[in-house]
């Protein structure tokens, strides 16, 4: 099944490769921004500070793991040089899940993860995790190593597995309302039973 869901990264950046090393970023209340010092050096103060800056943005101090992330991005979005900042979501590996819980990732009833089975030396069994998506600068993205992308197939299983977890719907069959092209959204996935 792997063999079907990747295929080597294509010519140019799309929806769906797999990159290396990415930042994923997480916010912890209180915010605490960071200020220029007269020194030079970065000062931090709390959120309430008189110059926080909320309408053209504010350096905070924030939580960063770096691991392998997948682009959720659109191709037509990426293809626009007016968007500057794309999304991403961290790859897990399986084994930093509870063991409890494999069986489910495997299976896709963890609506907010996508299994993705170990890919000769290139990936190991993990799970992408879709409620932890980070906006980046496209720079990030393309300046990081691409090591493996979705084909079709993998690309189809992102979509279902995406819907499912926004919508917790129970489907079958999905029609794009743009190319007409449908597919069969619980092949090879497990839909929740109500």
């Amino acid at each position: 099944m792997a063999e079907d869901l990747y295929e080597p990264p294509g010519v140019k950046i799309s929806q769906g490769d797999i990159l290396e090393k990415l930042p994923t970023a997480y916010l912890v209340p209180p915010l605490q921004a960071l200020f220029a010092r007269a020194d030079g050096l970065m000062g931090v103060e709390a959120e309430e500070h008189p110059d926080f800056n909320d309408r053209h943005g504010q350096s905070i101090v924030a939580t960063c793991k770096r691991a392998k992330a997948l682009l959720l991005t659109r191709d037509c979005e990426i293809d626009k040089p007016k968007v500057k900042h794309w999304v991403v979501a961290p790859i897990v590996p399986l084994s930093l899940i509870p063991g409890s819980s494999h069986g489910d990732a495997k299976k896709n009833k963890i609506f907010s993860l996508l299994y993705l089975p170990s890919y000769r030396d290139v990936l190991e069994e993990s799970v992408l995790v879709l409620n932890y998506p980070t906006t980046l600068s496209k720079d990030f993205v393309e300046s990081a190593k691409r090591i493996l992308s979705f084909s079709d197939l993998g690309r189809k299983a992102l979509y279902a597995q995406h819907i499912r977890w926004l919508s917790r719907w129970q489907f079958s069959e999905i029609r794009c309302p743009h190319c007409a092209v449908s597919f069969n959204a619980s092949e090879g996935m497990t839909v929740r039973e109500d």
